[in-house]
């Protein structure tokens, strides 16, 4: 089972999603407008990818005027990472499914289906960035490296596990291979569509299972 992804090539099929408070500083914004403009935000992104994020294709597709926009987010950079605070969800959802292995599947699966996905290819583009923009790197560590250590930190403290000591000790090591190799293996899917999604799953979970059957 995966967690049903609303950022997917249907927009129409978007659901409403409630916005946490922005980070960016400006003047105070209507809490229904905001929203309006993160969502279309996404849109863009989904629609264009980044390099073609504008804030006035932004105000166009939320039916605003640039001002608006500008009002609350004076750069492009700053639209753009209030809207990425927005994958959490996506990017660490609630995993419980009584087992380390299949806790990490579930972890597996969820991540290459979100790249999967048009926005999922916008992550990929800044992964590229945050080489050279600190910025950038700040952002996905907030957002995604950092959350998804803690969760998978949360794995390992529920399970009885047979060298458990070990994993505990060493668990920023085994978590920092654990993520590399995840997007080792999902990274064909940032730059084709035709990526066969449900095999890139599969033989990462294998792949990930002959690295895990050491500490397990």
């Amino acid at each position: 089972m995966h967690m049903s992804n609303p950022l997917s090539l249907q927009f129409k099929d978007t659901p409403s999603i409630e916005y946490g408070e922005a980070r960016s500083p400006g003047r105070p914004m209507d809490k229904a407008l905001k929203n309006n403009i993160l969502k279309s935000i996404q849109t863009v992104l989904a629609r264009e990818g980044y390099q073609h994020l504008t804030i006035s294709k932004v105000a166009k597709t939320a039916g605003v005027s640039t001002a608006t926009v500008y009002r609350r987010w004076p750069t492009k950079q700053d639209m753009l990472f209030d809207a990425i605070r927005q994958w959490k969800k996506y990017l660490v959802p609630t995993i419980n499914t009584g087992s380390l292995v299949g806790d990490i599947n579930q972890l597996i699966e969820e991540r290459v289906r979100f790249l999967a996905t048009p926005l999922g290819q916008t992550y990929g583009v800044l992964l590229g960035e945050s080489v050279k923009n600190e910025e950038f790197e700040e952002i996905l560590r907030e957002v995604s490296v950092d959350p998804t250590r803690e969760q998978v930190f949360s794995f390992i403290d529920r399970y009885d596990l047979k060298f458990k000591d070990d994993l505990l000790k060493y668990r920023n090591i085994f978590f920092d291979a654990l993520f590399s190799i995840i997007h080792f293996k999902s990274f064909p899917i940032l730059n084709s569509n035709s990526i066969d999604i449900e095999n890139t799953i599969l033989s990462t979970q294998i792949f990930v299972q002959k690295f895990l059957n050491n500490y397990i």
